[in-house]
């Protein structure tokens, strides 16, 4: 009797703990992130623009939260194919990416009001990079830590 009592309990806790570990899988969805957040623009050279001209909206741009004390980076990025043979030479998109430190910080950044000087200086960064490339996606990111 009392092996079966154990064999019972060992049973119960080994599908308890098997139980419990599968309603407790790590969610990868975004609001779970716990890592640095950042929003990622994929966009197109136009046939007038620059990489020059792209690097100065990328420039403003970090400006623009530096003067705002904000832990917050901006990074730019040229993308070739690649084939078989190797990297084309060719330009094929460009990417920005704005790294937050965490998403209470994006949340709250999003959130708040823009002064007329805030929707000046933002405007013109855009404009810049609007005379330059076109987003074609914008994807929300999470780095994992």
């Amino acid at each position: 009797m009392k092996i079966l009592k154990i064999l019972l309990l060992l049973s119960f806790s080994v599908t308890s703990l098997s139980t419990f570990s599968m309603h407790h899988e790590t969610s990868h969805n975004f609001s779970d992130c716990e890592g640095e957040v950042g929003n990622l623009y994929i966009s197109k050279m136009l046939k007038n623009g620059s990489v020059e001209g792209f690097k100065q909206a990328v420039k403003k741009h970090q400006e623009f939260y530096q003067s705002r004390e904000l832990d917050v980076r901006v990074i730019p990025g040229i993308q070739y194919e690649r084939n078989d043979e190797g990297t084309v030479e060719n330009l094929h998109s460009l990417t920005t990416m704005v790294i937050f430190p965490n998403r209470k910080t994006r949340e709250d950044w999003g959130s708040r009001d823009f002064s007329e000087n805030d929707q000046k200086e933002f405007d013109a960064f855009v404009n810049l990079y609007n005379e330059n490339n076109q987003v074609e996606d914008r994807k929300s990111v999470c780095f994992l830590d």
